[in-house]
Formats: C-alpha cells, sequence, structure tokens
C-alpha cells in the first residue's frame, strides 16, 4: 500500500511537470522598499533580478514584473525572464526585511 501511495505521489509532482529552481547569490540582493506600501518598486525589482540572478552562469537578457514587490517577509511577484529566445517565469521573493531593507530571493519555474 505504501508503495501505491508513494507511485500516485511521484506521477501527481510530474504530472504537474513544474519544478522550482533556486539560485541565490551567497550574501542576498538587497532592495530598498519605499512608499505607503511600503513596498519595492517594480523597476528596482526588475533590475535586482537582471543584475543578480544567475542561472547556468547566464544572467538573464530581461526581466519583466507586472508589479513591485510588497515588503512583507514571504510576499512573491511572478516575472517574466528572458535568456536568449527562451522566456522562463521567475519568482522574487522577499526573504527578509530589516526596516526598509529587503532582502530578494530568486526561483525559476520551468518544465522539467
Amino acid at each position: 500500500m505504501k508503495r501505491i501511495i508513494i507511485a500516485l505521489g511521484v506521477i501527481a509532482v510530474l504530472a504537474v511537470g513544474i519544478m522550482t529552481v533556486m539560485n541565490m547569490t551567497d550574501e542576498g540582493s538587497v532592495a530598498t522598499a519605499d512608499g505607503a506600501g511600503p513596498s519595492v518598486p517594480q523597476a528596482e525589482v526588475e533590475k535586482h533580478a537582471m543584475n543578480d540572478f544567475h542561472y547556468a552562469k547566464d544572467i538573464p537578457d530581461a526581466v519583466n514584473c507586472p508589479s513591485g514587490l510588497p515588503a512583507k517577509k514571504g510576499s512573491v511577484v511572478r516575472c517574466t525572464a528572458v535568456f536568449g529566445k527562451e522566456s522562463k517565469t521567475m519568482e522574487v521573493s522577499a526573504d527578509d526585511i530589516d526596516g526598509d531593507q529587503v532582502t530578494l530571493g530568486y526561483g525559476l519555474l520551468e518544465n522539467p
């Protein structure tokens, strides 16, 4: 019975077909939040994602986010990262908050 449950779990994961590839810089990327929200502005999220995220020793040619990132630990914004002719969904997260300083984390969602 255990084997059937494990097999079903594996099948469910494979059926979803999405995995997250995390790649953070050693010290993290730190951005400054501002505004009434407060949040890290969209342009700053995109700039840090382009400059600080490295995937297979490649940096994105462009990163486009629909909004800024709320300065609340655990907040996530899904962006589009372009690597050559390939686009991938990138998640930028607020991993830590210290005053108006937000430590950003990055991950890619991609089909295996």
